[in-house]
């Protein structure tokens, strides 16, 4: 039996389940089409009949990891939740689907949206401009939100792999922020700083929530702060 004989089937969807899966394993580094060709037990040419090149894979396996991250969610608030509480609550499960896999903000920071996205994202385009914001702010409330989950992600992953490989110079600096004596304000905020990277997600948005919310505030003037439609069904 040859490796793309049907007794082997392939798609685009086993294609980015194993790319995913190879990233969940060993991180970006081990994604290749190669490397999947070979663990699907195909010829590497096939896998241009499904996927067109590393980019389009990528994309792919972006939307792969947003959609497990977001599984179980509407792409609307529910009936009577306001409108930025489902805001928040989209922010915080991307941020803890892109922790759980090995450089997934570097993939989910690169992507662009394939047509079969753009339904869920005109969705979520309408709950905000329903509520009053246009659809370029709504536009930009949404790339203001990824941009600082993708950045947050990335730093707590660059931080847990710097300290696998922590050095001297790490732990000397350490002691030295942590010298009372000498910088009283900075080792009173490394006393207090959170031990989780969820903590410190859910401060920086809840901030940016709050601003959000005061331009909402702005733009619908005097009139009460909307919650949202919820549920139209």
């Amino acid at each position: 039996m040859s490796a793309d004989s049907p007794g082997k089937p392939v798609s685009k969807a086993a294609i980015v389940n194993k790319a995913v899966e190879l990233m969940e394993q060993r991180g970006l580094a081990a994604v290749s089409l190669r490397r999947i060709a070979t663990e699907l037990g195909i010829s590497a040419p096939t896998l241009y009949w499904y996927i067109s090149g590393k980019r389009e894979l990528l994309d792919a396996v972006a939307e792969q990891l947003l959609r497990r991250g977001l599984a179980g969610m509407d792409n609307r608030p529910a009936e009577g939740q306001p409108w930025w509480e489902w805001l928040e609550q989209r922010c915080s499960a991307m941020f803890r689907a892109m922790l759980s896999v090995p450089d997934a903000p570097q993939v989910v920071a690169g992507n662009r949206p394939t047509p079969e996205t753009l339904p869920d994202i005109e969705a979520g385009l309408a709950e905000l401009v329903a509520v009053g914001f246009t659809a370029a702010e709504a536009q930009q409330v949404f790339l203001v939100l990824g941009g600082y989950i993708t950045g947050m992600a990335l730093e707590w992953q660059s931080e847990a792999a710097r300290e696998v490989d922590t050095d001297v110079n790490d732990h000397e600096l350490g002691e030295l922020v942590r010298d009372p004596a000498r910088f009283p304000y900075l080792a009173a905020a490394v006393r207090g700083r959170p031990d989780s990277p969820v903590q410190t997600f859910d401060y920086g948005l809840s901030l940016l929530i709050r601003g959000i919310r005061d331009r909402h505030a702005e733009l619908v003037g005097d009139r009460v702060e909307a919650k949202g439609p919820g549920r139209r069904d």
